[in-house]
């Protein structure tokens, strides 16, 4: 029954993280839409619910005991949720560099060395990756944007 839980609770979350996708604002012409990375991901999470509850039709016999993975999952919404709105307020780079470590210590990356360097390796990476050969143009923050402010 666990199980079922989860995968419907899964299968709601994936729904919700489609319906943000699609409002993400259209690209221009000639750019390529910012909002497909997060439609795949959402429509990927969605047929990992569907998997969930496959699954739990299958299952026979006690479940062993929970790993808090559905902890981790639900912490790991919540970020996303907190970086998509933080993006808005301050642009790409700064949430970048703030949640790129947090999101490697939940999926268990424990150096303090390696964290740190997320810091500036993640928000770098993804700005080459979506930016420069993806040709996508960064979102600029409503209160504070780093990219502006490194660019004088």
């Amino acid at each position: 029954m666990r199980a079922y839980a989860e995968g419907l609770v899964l299968a709601a979350v994936s729904l919700v993280a489609i319906w943000g996708a699609w409002q993400v604002p259209a690209a221009s012409p000639g750019d390529t839409w910012p909002g497909i990375v997060p439609l795949a991901a959402s429509i990927a999470l969605l047929g990992l619910s569907g998997l969930l509850i496959v699954g739990a039709a299958r299952q026979t016999g006690e479940v062993a005991a929970d790993s808090g993975a559905s902890f981790q999952i639900i912490v790991l919404f919540i970020v996303a949720l907190i970086y998509q709105q933080s993006i808005r307020w301050f642009g790409y780079q700064l949430p970048t560099a703030i949640v790129a470590p947090i999101v490697l210590y939940i999926f268990g990356v424990r150096s303090w060395i390696g964290l740190a360097v997320s810091v500036v390796i993640c928000p770098l990476v993804f700005h080459f990756i979506f930016f420069v050969l993806l040709g996508v143009f960064p979102p600029y923050g409503e209160v504070f944007d780093l990219l502006s402010w490194i660019q004088g």
